[in-house]
């Protein structure tokens, strides 16, 4: 009985073996930045903070609200200087990609998309340059398979100037 536990260990450690070396369980890479990584605005104004992602062709993310609760969202988080707060987090339109097994079309992004932040710069936030950083959540997923969700943190320069 230890033998065959054995045997059985050693097939799954094989094939998980043959799986990373034919691509199959390693996850894809996806691009994301700040775009672009400075911004400049008068304090007293709102001003835009981009995050640019390019996914890998065949690949695609949940979208920032999945019509199925089990699947992870899409998400960006702000750390934000004291006093700058966010307006307004807006994701792309999401498009529906049907999936065999699947009664209702999933709301995934795919290719390149852009996630754009409107954050409020207060009157009173001392002049020069403050940085925002963020946390960019999501799980890449082919038409076959999720990967583990992952996190990228991006960070951008708000350089403000003197109302």
């Amino acid at each position: 009985m230890v033998s065959l536990s054995v045997r059985h260990l050693a097939a799954a450690v094989g094939a998980i073996a043959l799986l990373q070396l034919n691509g199959m369980a390693q996850r894809p890479v996806i691009e994301v930045k700040a775009s672009p990584a400075t911004v400049r605005a008068t304090a007293g104004t709102a001003v835009a903070v981009r995050l640019s992602v390019r996914l890998p062709p065949d690949i695609h993310v949940q979208s920032d609200k999945p019509r199925d609760p089990s699947l992870i969202p899409t998400a960006l988080t702000l750390t934000l200087p004291a006093g700058v707060s966010v307006e307004k987090i807006a994701y792309p339109k999401a498009v529906d990609l049907t999936q065999a097994g699947r009664p209702d079309p999933l709301a995934v992004f795919g290719g390149d998309f852009t996630v754009e932040a409107r954050l409020a710069v207060p009157a009173d936030l001392a002049a020069g340059e403050h940085q925002v950083v963020a946390m960019f959540r999501y799980q890449a997923c082919s038409n076959s398979v999720c990967f583990p969700p992952a996190r990228t943190t991006v960070q951008w320069t708000l350089t403000v100037a003197a109302p």
